[in-house]
């Protein structure tokens, strides 16, 4: 299972430099003012669902699920691995998401309480991440990457809607985040608990599809 994990890193490397260097961009922007950081935050969470997606993408194109299930590993250590990669992409993104608001904080010379803030929009993205892949994920196994980006674009569009939704939401009743300072910080965990009920799906899913 290891070598299938490598293998979706490998397929990802390019997928990374091209993310990062958007997102570093945008957070530039967001240092200058220019953009407010839920337009960051959103950007993190769209990251998280579209490094899996494209995965499953580049698999059907080398017909890659047919050879993986003859592998030692067999169909239960290709659905285990790509749910392994995708928790690791959504870590990576929250601690990444987490440093640039630390370090906006910082900068610009923000109070406890506004660091406290940037803080947790920087654990909004990840949680999301793994929340929607935890949908999405089973879906991808049972429809593949052509009828899921379907469902992608309803999730992205959710997405949005919420985050964007609901930071504006707290502004207008005066609130922060660090009020909501437990709830929030519990969500990377509901996130990645998530993900386990969601593997037995896929699972049972891929084990009875026909390659």
């Amino acid at each position: 299972m290891t070598g299938l994990v490598r293998k979706d890193f490998y397929l990802s490397v390019s997928m990374f430099k091209s993310y990062v260097l958007v997102a570093l961009v945008f957070a530039m922007l967001t240092f200058a003012g220019i953009y407010d950081s839920s337009f960051f935050v959103a950007y993190v969470s769209v990251m998280c669902i579209m490094i899996p997606v494209n995965l499953f993408a580049y698999d059907e194109q080398a017909r890659w699920d047919k050879y993986a299930a003859a592998l030692p590993g067999g169909r239960r250590g290709v659905v285990m691995a790509r749910y392994l990669f995708t928790t690791l992409v959504c870590v990576g993104s929250m601690v990444f998401s987490i440093l640039l608001h630390l370090a906006a904080g910082l900068a610009s010379g923000a109070q406890a309480q506004e660091r406290m803030d940037l803080l947790l929009s920087g654990l909004i993205p990840a949680a999301y991440g793994c929340l929607m892949n935890a949908v999405l994920l089973p879906l991808l196994f049972k429809f593949g990457s052509q009828k899921g980006r379907l469902y992608l674009l309803l999730a992205l569009g959710l997405g949005a809607g919420l985050i964007f939704g609901g930071l504006t939401a707290l502004r207008e009743m005066g609130l922060s985040l660090s009020q909501l300072e437990f709830p929030l910080a519990a969500l990377p965990a509901v996130g990645l608990l998530a993900l386990i009920p969601s593997y037995f799906v896929a699972l049972g899913i891929f084990l009875k599809k026909d390659l």
